[in-house]
Formats: structure tokens, C-alpha cells, sequence
């Protein structure tokens, strides 16, 4: 019985030691997310906050680059990357209709990508599958020229957009491993 127990408190002891180490390495990487948050003015900001923050203008904060998957917000600077779990119902679409140009795209850069339409009055109908209106709204592109919008995860659909009596429509879908950006095929005629 004294064997037993010994080995009892040799496991209970381990256990404790190992569960202490792994808190000790964990709590720096959070410190430095946080660290990493708060020199950007990013800290306190919820997920879709900081994308819509970061989405909305061209005048991104010196250093810092961004973009997005279906799965995650990426930040990055010269000697860092954070990276942010989307909310798990939600899945971040931007997407740029043009007339004239644009880049083909598939993952979003919040601080990269450009779009021709800047400051524009565009109507939007995001549609599921089963004929279900998502968006149906007057929207305004970005400084960037793209929209963007939060849609539930996991539907197949199609974006419809009208500007000045022309009209794109592209097929969209919400999974992971989906784009999160959407140009080439909202060519407006």
C-alpha cells in the first residue's frame, strides 16, 4: 500500500508540475497578442471590429499588414503574426465590383487590396441557395473599394450587384477553406 501511494503522489506531483509549465508558456504568447493588439490600437477590439477597422481605409497603421481566411484574421508586422479565430458561425466576404480593372483575388488583404469603385453607392443581393436573402441594401465600397460583409458559414450562394444601371452577379460560398475575396467575376455590364 505504501508503494501505491507513493506513486500516487509522484503522479499528482507531475501532473501539477507539467499543468503549471504549460499555463507558464501559454500566458507569454497571450501577453505578446496583446502586447502586438495594443501597439496597433487594435486591443480591446472584437474580431469583426478590428476586420471592419481595418477593412474600412487605405490608412492602415505603419507596419502592420492584414488579411483573411475562411478560418482566421492574420496580422503581421516585420517580427510578429497574430492570428485571430473568426467567430464560428461567421464567414467574412469582401468583394469588389469594377467596370475597368481590378486583380484577381481569393484571400482578402485588409491592408492590400484595391478596388476600382472607391466611395461608391452600390445595391447588393446575397442569396443562399435555397432563394433566402441575406443582403438585400444600398451599400458604400470602401476606401478600398471593396464591401464587406459578414454571412453565415457553411451555404453556397450568389452575389448580385448593381451600380449606375450595370449589374454583376458571382456564385459565393461560405465554407472553409472558401475565398474571402471576390473580383474578377463582378465585372459590371
Amino acid at each position: 500500500m505504501r508503494k501505491s501511494q507513493t506513486l500516487m503522489i509522484v503522479a499528482i506531483v507531475a501532473f501539477v508540475v507539467i499543468a503549471a509549465g504549460v499555463l507558464l508558456i501559454k500566458k507569454p504568447v497571450k501577453q505578446s497578442e496583446t502586447a502586438f493588439l495594443e501597439k496597433y490600437g487594435l486591443s480591446g477590439l472584437s474580431v469583426e471590429e478590428i476586420v471592419y477597422k481595418l477593412d474600412s481605409t487605405t490608412s492602415d497603421p505603419t507596419g502592420l499588414s492584414a488579411s483573411i481566411t475562411s478560418d482566421f484574421l492574420v496580422l503581421m508586422d516585420d517580427s510578429n503574426e497574430v492570428r485571430l479565430t473568426l467567430p464560428k458561425d461567421k464567414f467574412y466576404l469582401s468583394f469588389a465590383p469594377y467596370i475597368t480593372q481590378t486583380h484577381p483575388c481569393g484571400t482578402h488583404s485588409l491592408s492590400g487590396c484595391q478596388g476600382e469603385l472607391v466611395n461608391q453607392g452600390i445595391h447588393a443581393i446575397i442569396s443562399d441557395n435555397a432563394g433566402k436573402e441575406l443582403v438585400n441594401s444600398d451599400l458604400t465600397t470602401m476606401d478600398n473599394g471593396f464591401v464587406g460583409v459578414w454571412l453565415p458559414r457553411n451555404i453556397n450562394g450568389t452575389v448580385t450587384v448593381s451600380y449606375n444601371n450595370l449589374v454583376a452577379q458571382a456564385p459565393i460560398t461560405t465554407f472553409a477553406g472558401s475565398n474571402t475575396c471576390l473580383t474578377s467575376p463582378l465585372q459590371l455590364n
